[in-house]
């Protein structure tokens, strides 16, 4: 939706502070919604309304944009759409197309447009009259990839199919089917925000083989749990979830870098380019999807770049598919959220986090697990995350030093044997003398 076009709340800016951005409330604007700012139509996300002011959080650079410029609800919230054309390819935070479109995306490109160029071939699986409910297939769109997208029917839909296209190549937007008077696309909106429903929740059981022996025999993951890759900045977390990337059984990978260098997600991308899937023969990014969000963009946009991926995985997830989430790293994305935290005004916590640090955690790795999808289907999405522990790295400490918790908890963080002097006891005459610890 372009930034002056009707079918949204018009207003204007009041205040910009970086990525926080300030505008002036007229009704029709809830918590989440997609506002378009300035005469760009930069994208952004409600996160407060009160007393007659929104709080939007900008996914953008907002350089150039000043009180007074115009702004404008979308209408709806910050969606992903969702269709042919996401495996193989490589997005921003909000889903944007991120190949052929030269050095940078344009500012305020149409949140809108996703997925690859290219059509599909839609093949009908049922037919005019047949009763479908919630989650069931209608069909399935071929493409050169080696995993076969199914159209679904959206949540809350059952009746008798009306209309059913037939056989053969159609544009990712087309309708293909008509149930119960809605009609259905082979490409659809989902809020990235609110987790796709599913019948039930199952207890994951079936294991994860990663292709790494150590993990695999004395760190098992199963399919539809959650595992985290700890570890200071540089240790190598990114090395060890590229490889669970590259050799794990997953039927499709989401990988969301967040925050990473560029060379390091650059060297993903080539690798899994260069690779031969040992499942199919053809190339490993054919089933990967890559949400990059590097360090030299903006940052807030790592914020809804995980819950961008999390959407994608659920989406395959609702086709009967075991999806891994390789997040990279959750620790630049608590980073995202302190950055705003310290514009808004919110009370600091621990390290200087937003006080709702755990709970926004937890809303993202909640969203994983193995069940039972609304077409009776069984599917799951397994998260991998890194994270870097406040105080992982101190390279003001010396490594004969212990810290005061690790002395409380009864452990040592020297690397290397220290020498500790013990004091002479009490009523006793003699000099201090060292022991080796």
């Amino acid at each position: 939706m372009d930034a002056l076009s009707p079918g949204g709340p018009s207003s204007h800016v009041l205040r910009v502070t970086g990525p926080l951005v300030e505008i002036e409330y007229t009704g029709g604007i809830a918590m989440h919604d997609l506002v378009l700012l300035g005469g760009a139509g930069l994208p952004g996300e409600v996160v407060s309304i009160e007393a007659g002011v929104v709080t939007v959080q900008a996914y953008e650079y907002t350089g150039g944009l000043a009180p007074g410029h115009p702004a404008r609800g979308a209408g709806h919230p910050l969606c992903a759409r969702l269709g042919p054309g996401l495996l193989g390819g490589i997005f921003d935070g909000l889903l944007r197309p991120l190949t052929g479109i030269g050095d940078r995306i344009r500012p305020g490109a149409a949140v809108e447009t996703t997925g690859r160029e290219g059509d599909g071939r839609f093949v009908p699986g049922v037919c005019p009259g047949q009763r479908v409910g919630e989650g069931e297939a209608v069909g399935e769109v071929r493409t050169a990839g080696p995993v076969t997208s199914r159209v679904l029917v959206p949540p809350g839909v059952t009746g008798e199919v009306e209309w059913i296209a037939p056989a053969g190549d159609r544009e990712r937007d087309a309708v293909v089917a008509v149930v119960a008077g809605t009609e259905i696309a082979m490409t659809g909106s989902w809020p990235v925000r609110r987790p796709r429903p599913v019948r039930a929740r199952r207890i994951p059981r079936h294991p994860l083989t990663t292709g790494q022996r150590v993990i695999d025999l004395l760190f098992p993951i199963a399919r539809g749990s959650t595992a985290a890759v700890p570890g200071g900045f540089g240790t190598g977390k990114t090395m060890l979830l590229q490889q669970i990337a590259k050799w794990c059984d997953a039927d499709v990978i989401v990988y969301i870098g967040c925050g990473e260098r560029g060379n390091e997600m650059a060297d993903v991308i080539d690798e899994l380019s260069e690779l031969e899937d040992p499942r199919t023969g053809g190339r490993l990014a054919e089933r990967t999807v890559t949400v990059a969000n590097t360090s030299d963009m903006p940052m807030m946009a790592r914020e809804a770049g995980v819950h961008t991926g999390m959407t994608v995985a659920e989406y395959f997830r609702d086709m009967g598919l075991d999806v891994v989430v390789i997040a990279d790293s959750t620790s630049r994305w608590a980073e995202a959220l302190r950055e705003f935290a310290s514009r808004s005004g919110e009370l600091p916590a621990e390290e200087g986090y937003p006080a709702r640090l755990a709970s926004s955690i937890a809303a993202f790795y909640e969203r994983a697990g193995a069940v039972t999808t609304l077409g009776g289907g069984q599917g799951s999405v397994t998260v991998i995350g890194a994270v870097s522990p406040p105080g992982a790295i101190r390279p003001n400490r010396s490594p004969r030093t212990r810290s005061a918790s690790s002395v409380a908890c009864g452990r040592s963080t020297a690397t290397s044997p220290t020498r500790v002097t013990i004091p002479p006891s009490p009523g006793r005459d003699r000099s201090p003398g060292t022991r080796q610890r």
